[in-house]
């Protein structure tokens, strides 16, 4: 497997109605670096500033040819976005013309083709450009209206994703004061590059940063500064795909000092938390300071040519608990099935099979459990108690949100349908699990309300999609 990144920044135009853009220079280099960086991205990363079309044409090609399913391939412009007579989308380049955009820019049809014909199953294209008006008074396009950047490339191929700095109707902002002449990377590029640097992004804590997790953490600052932006996503992907590593530490719950998974990590080795399936029993304390087990056999995720199940183990936990299940391995279409089964009364939890993740499941029941798992891949994760959210915020994890208060009846948005007609989201109590309420949002439908009556502590499940919560 190998990990590629292209990054295509324009600044320089040949033709004068074009302004100068002040940030893509500054987006390539501080990109480049924390992409390229071996404990952060980890990408073999080439940029390409200021080149004319059949260069970046050249590049492009060259990034998605050849490539195998395994790979994880992210393309990365900042540069102005141009619409042309048929409302199609172009990236310009040094030597774009806005009157022959198909022999001088590159199209979005160009690097849709390039995408479909990859054979990696793991393909990210960030899109960091100017829309609308976001062109000097020079620059006249002859076709009314904005561009839909989304719109330009459709739906239909798993494993590819595509996240914009700003949705069809709003400029991307390079700063916060456009006539400032000083070189500094976008708000877009700015919030990608903080929170891969920082491990901001990585809001389960879990020391890796999925794509969906750096979406949430980049919308959530982008419109923090610039609150008329609005970064939008489209993404096709069965399973998680992790962006990078964190460097901010991952809370761990350590075994018994007699356990041998206990024996000090060598110097220098990032040690990260894993469940001693083999070696006995683990405990998990609710309350705990440290609250997260890994259960996984190895310092990284397992690679994709690892057979066979994880040997079954056991774990003690006290009520109540939460479990969080991710697909690592891209293309696995069995998905993840993991059974945990409680030792004393012998039965299971109610898990689905197949899931593609992350799902977070909330367990009031406590004791010892025996668990198992159908693929290396799946990362599964104990936590400590209900965990704590506070309204409003987004479900950015499927399945159980973490607890929160509710002081009267809730509102939820879908904000990302994912491809499906409908999301039904249920409503239930943090302490018991018990339903409270139940409701059903259509595509295009009105947000919904859920009652929780005279509980105050509740959860929400919901498996399909991405939602806003806030209190009525």
């Amino acid at each position: 497997m190998s990990r590629k990144a292209l990054i295509v920044a324009n600044d320089s135009y040949e033709h004068e109605g074009f302004r100068r853009l002040l940030a893509p220079a500054a987006d390539a280099s501080a990109l480049a670096h924390v992409l390229g960086d071996p404990n952060i991205g980890d990408f073999d990363v080439r940029v390409v500033s200021n080149e004319p079309a059949y260069v970046i044409q050249e590049r492009i090609e060259d990034l998605f040819a050849d490539s195998r399913p395994d790979d994880v391939l992210l393309l990365h412009f900042s540069c102005h976005g141009l619409k042309g007579e048929s409302g199609e989308l172009f990236f310009a380049t040094t030597n774009t013309r806005p009157n022959r955009l198909g022999s001088t820019a590159v199209s979005a049809d160009f690097v849709q083709r390039c995408m479909r014909s990859s054979r990696s199953r793991s393909v990210v294209l960030l899109l960091d450009c100017c829309y609308g008006g976001a062109f000097s008074r020079g620059v006249r396009v002859r076709a009314a209206g904005d561009v839909d950047v989304l719109d330009n490339f459709p739906g239909g191929s798993r494993g590819r994703a595509v996240i914009t700095a700003s949705s069809a109707m709003e400029y991307a902002f390079e700063g916060d004061q456009l006539a400032d002449d000083q070189s500094r990377p976008s708000v877009f590029t700015s919030a990608l590059v903080e929170g891969l640097a920082t491990g901001e992004a990585d809001r389960d804590q879990d020391g890796w940063v999925s794509l969906n997790e750096l979406y949430d953490y980049v919308f959530d600052r982008v419109r923090e500064r610039t609150p008329h932006q609005t970064p939008s996503r489209d993404i096709e992907m069965q399973g998680e795909l992790y962006v990078a590593r964190s460097r901010r530490p991952i809370p761990e719950v350590r075994p018994p000092a007699a356990d041998p998974a206990e024996q000090p990590a060598a110097p220098g080795h990032r040690r990260r938390l894993y469940a001693w399936a083999a070696a006995g029993v683990a405990v998990l304390a609710a309350g705990a300071v440290a609250s997260t087990l890994l259960l996984t056999g190895s310092d990284d995720p397992p690679p994709a040519t690892r057979d066979g199940p994880l040997p079954a183990g056991n774990f003690e936990a006290a009520a109540p608990w939460r479990l969080l299940i991710r697909d690592n391995i891209q293309g696995n279409d069995a998905g993840c099935t993991v059974t945990m089964v409680h030792n004393d009364s012998g039965q299971p939890l109610p898990l689905p099979t197949a899931i593609y993740g992350p799902m977070s499941f909330q367990v009031q029941r406590g004791g010892t459990f025996n668990w198992s798992v159908n693929d290396p891949g799946c990362l599964t994760t104990l936590q400590s108690g209900p965990g704590s959210a506070t309204l409003p915020f987004v479900q950015t994890t499927l399945g159980d949100t973490d607890a929160f208060t509710a002081p009267g009846p809730i509102t939820i948005e879908v904000i990302d349908f994912h491809g499906n007609n409908t999301c039904d989201f249920t409503l239930r109590d943090a302490t018991t699990g018990q339903q409270l309420d139940f409701g059903t949002v259509p595509k295009g439908g009105a947000p919904l309300t859920l009652n929780p009556g005279d509980t105050e502590k509740v959860y929400l499940w919901n498996q399909y999609c991405t939602a806003r919560l806030t209190s009525t």
